[in-house]
């Protein structure tokens, strides 16, 4: 072959890759997956900053089959964005080019990065911190609802900040439009994530299927490991955490949950039910008192009453205060050396520590195990629930 006729096969993927590069300017990767990876990327022409999904949809890589299912679940993916990306709590889609050989996705860059990121430097946020993360997702997913659309792959890798902690939801690849009555049957998503419906339904064929409340279970689970700093499932065996999952076997065990208030635990319940009409919708979710006590109403006034109360709630916790002082042991070298993890400041330095030499956090028990946030990793091979061995991954 010529020069002249490698030069004319090669020119539709330029082609198609020309306009991208005329207008931004790629940096340096943030982030990672499959078969795509995601760079910082600046406008040439305003010098505003991006974020662009790079998809690699080669023969070299992929099949045939897959090339086609790659570029169908991102057309998909597209026209699900260009219908929600107006939400405040949804990643804007702010450009797309396709090549021959790649499918560039421009998006907001989210400058924190990933919610799971976060949440492996903090190790457990506060009931503060996650009420307002959860309710923005939840005002998000609602939308997504009321829109007829199913997300199917919630969990804190695709939820991402920017430097003021305000959070988007990101990929929907696995998203579907879904119009009741209709049901879906896939099996898909992310194992720790995954509602018991979806795993009943791939082992029976006269299951009726799933719908949206499949999101609402994942929310649960979220919202569990944000404020245990591990999931309400786990086991080292994959069919022995699927079981847990579809029986809704989970524990608020000590120490994590000791300083969790009722009204959070009650939340929890009402998202992980297994029979999913007894769940919550996104909306009944967001009228739990959980989120509703702490509303702010800009045009209320605040009472005698109220301010009397105030005072005497200051007062009571200052004694509080006062009294756990006087109680508390002080950290001696002593008392480290016996007992580094009963205090509880050295604990969460200790466990951040750990995931920084090991990668992935030390197992602490046996119901308990913070490794299991870093095993659903995805990789390239899919697994079937028919495997009784140890796999990873998405499905």
């Amino acid at each position: 072959m010529t020069r002249d006729a490698e030069s004319r096969d090669e020119l539709p993927d330029w082609a198609g890759a020309k306009e991208f590069y005329q207008k931004y300017d790629p940096k340096e990767i943030i982030g990672r997956g499959v078969s795509s990876t995601v760079r910082r990327c600046i406008h040439r022409e305003t010098g505003r900053q991006y974020a662009v999904k790079i998809i690699e949809v080669t023969p070299e890589r992929m099949s045939p089959e897959q090339l086609q299912e790659v570029r169908l679940s991102t057309a998909k993916e597209m026209e699900i964005l260009h219908q929600v990306s107006q939400h405040p709590f949804i990643i804007t889609l702010i450009d797309s080019y396709e090549s021959s050989t790649f499918i560039f996705l421009v998006f907001d860059l989210m400058k924190r990065g990933e919610l799971f990121d976060y949440l492996t430097e903090k190790v457990t946020l506060s009931e503060k911190e996650t009420r307002c993360i959860m309710r923005s997702l939840l005002e998000a997913v609602s939308y997504l609802h009321d829109n007829n659309i199913v997300h199917r792959d919630l969990k804190p890798e695709n939820i991402l900040m920017d430097d003021c902690l305000n959070i988007k939801l990101s990929d929907f690849g696995f998203s579907c439009v879904l119009t009741p009555p209709e049901k879906l049957r896939e099996l898909c998503g992310t194992p720790g994530y995954l509602a018991p419906e979806i795993l009943k339904c791939s082992m029976d064929e006269t299951h009726p299927g799933y719908g949206k409340e499949v999101d609402l279970w994942a929310c649960g689970v979220i919202m569990f490991t944000l404020l245990a700093g591990s999931p309400p499932f786990w086991h080292r065996r994959q069919m022995l955490m699927l079981r847990m999952i579809m029986d809704g076997r989970y524990h608020f065990s000590s120490p994590e949950w000791d300083d969790r208030s009722d009204t959070v635990k009650d939340l929890i319940s009402h998202l992980l039910q297994v029979s999913p009409e007894r769940r919550f919708t996104a909306e009944q979710t967001l009228q739990h008192p959980f989120f509703q006590s702490h509303q702010r109403d800009r045009g209320s006034t605040v009472t005698p009453y109220h301010r009397f109360r105030i005072a005497a709630l200051t007062a009571l916790a200052c004694v509080r205060i006062l009294l756990g002082w006087r109680r508390a042991r002080p950290v001696t070298r002593e008392l480290l050396i016996r007992d580094p993890y009963g205090v509880k400041g050295i604990r969460r330095l200790i466990d951040a520590c750990a995931f920084r030499i090991y990668g992935h956090w030390v197992k602490k028990g046996e119901r308990q195990n913070r490794a299991a946030l870093f095993q659903n990793q995805p990789k390239a091979l899919l697994w079937t629930i028919g495997d009784d061995e140890d796999h990873d991954g998405e499905l």
